[in-house]
């Protein structure tokens, strides 16, 4: 036979598709559809003109006189098309989303054309729903079209009745990453307070809401002010091995590490904020990051315990502006994040490692599973998790760079400005003296640090008694001794609890601790901590913990607020062993 057909169809189920129309007749029928008269109508509710990506709506066909019937239907999604800019002259389509019956009774997939649903049983009826999800950012507008059969003769599609066109709501969550500038101009660098409070709650979210009062706590936050080349984590990629475990476990000891290894490539300044659990995970916990034309980026993570993978952030958020200013101030409201780690649905979901794992993504919303938080419930209507707050407090004055400057001299500053490394810096190096006109002359202190002693009382001077040092610190780096251990903290299950325990100690200057924040104090002096022993000692460590506890937790023994006080040292002022909310290591 001299002619060959070859039938080729592809069913490309990622973002891209081949378009075309497929037949969408009633079974059986041979007759054209008649105009549609208004009596079925279809509706997204919930969505008027634009769609929430990755939002799942409920797709209705209804009949608006309340008395006209029909016995078959079949709903499609349709995506936009353009141009393959391999083929101009063949057009190919964005990825619609995905439409699923709400039960298999009155409703399946086609089997005839793609991403629809049609009747199971050709029984009269008034209307039915289904489902259907958003496709994920980026794939434009999106076509639902209807087919509604009255008989297998009389029958309809098509029409602003039976046909709704949604594009991308552009109104994106506080979190989504805004747009980026990649060439920022500001010579003068920038030090920001990063603010990061929970809301998370039995009253603000209670579906679902962790039985146990004392089991909901956040992580650590961890981040950093970085680079445009460098991504700490983004929806879309996958999440490292520190990551996961800060998403799984909020333990965040790993990803601080995966971040101190680029410091010295793409990463200036460390975020680390201590982490909130019952009953204070309302308070706010606060960190600083410097900022510069080159590090003028930031990302940051919270992680919810318990939780299957879940966390709350921001990713690659820019504080350089297109005018060439920095940010003044800045509140984001905060929504869950999925790690693509662990396939559970709810808060105390088993473990369920998602294999192969999956890219990181907007945890679920108004999902159809009933053992979920989020069931039939919209991201328009979802109160947030929590909330950040970045506002910029005070700018360094930088001369720009001269465009004959040697390579020497820049290679020096580089590495200046890649020695700020934690988020505690409060440092003021001789160029930044130069700042506003309200700075203090180059012979008097600098402007107060919220990380001084603690040891301070309803705004009254600390009392400068030298902390005992430990021995094996160095000289040029010493050090308070270790505090003791905390409690080790987890759940207590058939009387034992396995989790971790903390401790703390201090740099110190002059013999004075100078890292312990109190909200209050007003301090008068400054005590700077050299940047090479911010870098090399560490000032807090965790680590596993097994210990005995009793699962009677009565009213007359309320650990969480009993108080040992006791001096740390002779003469010095008294503190409560209950570490302080605020802290920042």
């Amino acid at each position: 036979m001299n002619n060959i057909i070859f039938l080729s169809f592809f069913l490309v189920l990622k973002s891209e598709v081949f378009g075309f129309r497929c037949d969408r007749r009633p079974y059986g029928s041979i007759s054209k559809p008649s105009a549609a008269d208004g009596r079925f109508k279809l509706t997204v509710i919930g969505a008027e003109d634009t769609y929430m990506p990755d939002q799942l709506y409920t797709v209705q066909i209804t009949s608006t006189d309340a008395v006209s019937r029909f016995t078959g239907f079949m709903i499609s999604a349709d995506g936009a098309t353009k141009p393959d800019p391999s083929n101009p002259r063949r057009m190919i389509a964005f990825f619609p989303g995905h439409l699923r019956p709400q039960d298999l009774i009155s409703a399946k997939f086609s089997d005839r054309c793609l991403y629809s649903v049609e009747h199971a049983i050709a029984s009269p009826k008034t209307s039915v729903e289904v489902y259907w999800q958003a496709p994920e950012s980026g794939n434009g507008c999106v076509t639902l079209r209807a087919m509604v059969a009255e008989t297998d003769e009389v029958w309809f599609e098509d029409g602003p009745p039976l046909t709704q066109r949604l594009c991308e709501d552009m109104r994106q969550p506080d979190d989504v990453t805004p747009q980026l500038n990649y060439d920022c101009q500001i010579c003068d660098e920038a030090k920001y307070e990063i603010a990061f409070t929970g809301i998370w709650s039995r009253n603000t979210h209670p579906r679902l809401y962790p039985e146990k009062e004392w089991e909901p706590r956040y992580s650590d936050l961890v981040g950093a002010s970085h680079a445009i080349d460098c991504t700490l984590w983004a929806p879309g990629a996958l999440a490292s091995d520190g990551f996961k475990e800060l998403a799984e476990h909020a333990n965040t000891s790993r990803f601080e590490g995966e971040i101190r290894e680029q410091i010295s490539s793409c990463v200036r300044t460390m975020v680390k904020g201590k982490g909130h659990g019952y009953p204070k995970m309302n308070n706010p916990t606060y960190a600083f990051i410097r900022a510069d034309k080159r590090y003028h980026l930031i990302s940051v993570a919270v992680g919810i315990h318990p939780s299957p993978d879940w966390f709350l952030g921001v990713t690659r958020f820019e504080l350089c502006q297109n005018d060439n200013t920095w940010v003044k101030e800045r509140e984001l409201n905060l929504f869950p994040w999925d790690a693509g780690t662990d396939s559970g649905v709810s808060y105390e979901s088993m473990n369920i490692a998602t294999f192969p794992q999956d890219v990181i993504s907007r945890v679920q919303m108004s999902s159809f599973d009933k053992n979920s938080p989020f069931y039939e419930t919209d991201m328009k209507e979802l109160h947030p998790f929590g909330r950040l707050r970045i506002k910029l407090v005070r700018t360094y004055h930088k001369e720009c760079e001269e465009e004959g400057k040697d390579e020497t001299t820049v290679t020096e500053e580089e590495k200046s400005t890649t020695e700020d490394v934690t988020s505690t810096t409060t440092e003021v190096t001789t160029t930044e003296t130069e700042a506003d006109t309200e700075e203090p002359s180059p012979s008097e202190p600098d402007a107060p640090s919220r990380y001084q002693n603690t040891q301070l009382g309803s705004g009254e001077r600390a009392r400068e008694t030298p902390v005992v040092t430990d021995p094996e610190s160095p000289e040029d780096c010493p050090m308070s001794q270790w505090q003791e251990w905390s409690e080790c903290e987890g759940e207590c299950i058939n009387g034992q609890i396995v989790g971790y325990r903390w401790r703390e100690r201090y740099h110190l200057v002059d013999g004075i601790a100078v890292e312990k924040y109190d909200p209050h104090a007003k301090h008068k002096v400054t005590k700077e901590v050299p940047r090479f022993c911010k870098l090399h000692y560490d000032t807090f460590e965790r680590e596993e913990c097994e210990d005995k506890c009793s699962d009677d937790f009565s009213i007359e023994e309320p650990t969480v607020e009993r108080h040992v006080m006791e001096p740390i040292a002779p003469g010095y002022p008294w503190q409560s062993k209950k570490r302080n909310a605020f802290k920042f290591h």
